[in-house]
């Protein structure tokens, strides 16, 4: 049974004569009778009562006809989706994310969406560059997003948000409460970092401007999000660096943040998929859509 052959049951059943569904499908009476009567040898059942002037469908053929038209509807609904799917337009996209492109990048992209009016689901999956890119070889990931500075040829990247790094400090710290703060004003104190497992980062930022400043820092605690850190900082714990816009989520649980001075540290979010095979036509479109909003 084919979709043909369901598509000419459908039209005799909802036009009540051979004939008139022989005009519908743009086919002659003889070739169309044929095609019912070997429909009804395959499935060995009666699909029509033949004995009156007007096709009439037995039960068998009521039933018949629902679930014809339900096959019918499911086929169309399909091949509208492999089209979609096709021009990336449906389907999932997988995304490895730094805590930073969570909370900035991801709810702009999926404003995006919305507007769209595109029917794509996003799949996140926060984590360390290491694993993350080891997850985009694997093809686990289509996309990532990451403060790392890639250098592998195998990866195409594009950086999406470049901010000036600015500094937490302790509650009751001596440079508390100034507009800006000098690293070298810092000598003393304990520092919480990102740790780089690859490329580069804030951190080999930070003490290259310590070193220049003429210090080396005491780090005390070396970590992969900024967050945590923020909040340790906020308890006392050491002084702690973010990336401006993480001055955005201002709460009495987290210390403010302040520029530093004589020196601009300046880190940026970069988005990367792989060199050597392309993405999906969905993939595609949702990096075009980080692009559009943030290149």
């Amino acid at each position: 049974m084919d979709e043909h052959r369901l598509k000419c049951f459908v039209a005799v059943y909802e036009q009540g004569s051979v004939s008139a569904a022989a005009t519908r499908l743009h086919m002659t009476q003889p070739p169309l009778s044929m095609l019912l009567r070997k429909l009804e040898d395959e499935l060995g059942v009666t699909l029509f009562d033949r004995s009156g002037h007007r096709l009439v469908p037995t039960a068998t053929g009521e039933l018949f006809y629902l679930r014809a038209k339900s096959l019918l509807a499911s086929l169309e609904t399909m091949r509208r989706e492999l089209r979609e799917a096709e021009q990336g337009a449906r389907g999932t996209v997988h995304i490895g994310c730094a805590t930073a492109a969570s909370l900035f990048v991801m709810p702009a992209v999926m404003e995006g969406l919305r507007e769209s009016g595109l029917d794509i689901t996003i799949h996140v999956q926060e984590g360390e560059a290491g694993y993350m890119l080891q997850r985009l070889r694997e093809r686990s990931l289509d996309l990532i997003i990451s403060r790392s500075e890639y250098t592998t040829p195998e990866l195409e990247t594009r950086v999406i948000m470049d901010e000036p790094l600015w500094l937490a400090l302790p509650p009751g710290h001596p440079q508390a409460g100034r507009v800006q703060v000098r690293l070298e004003d810092l000598r003393h104190d304990r520092f919480l970092l990102h740790r780089s497992p690859l490329g580069t980062g804030i951190s080999d930022m930070v003490l290259r401007a310590c070193q220049q400043a003429g210090f080396v820092p005491n780090v005390v605690y070396w970590g992969g999000e900024t967050l945590p850190m923020l909040r340790m900082a906020h308890h006392g714990q050491g002084v702690a660096f973010a990336p401006q816009s993480f001055a955005q989520l201002a709460s009495s649980a987290l210390p403010p943040l302040v520029p530093l001075q004589g020196v601009e540290l300046r880190t940026h979010l970069t988005v990367a998929w792989p060199r050597q095979f392309p993405l999906t036509p969905v993939a595609g479109r949702v990096r075009d859509l980080i692009l559009e909003r943030f290149g």
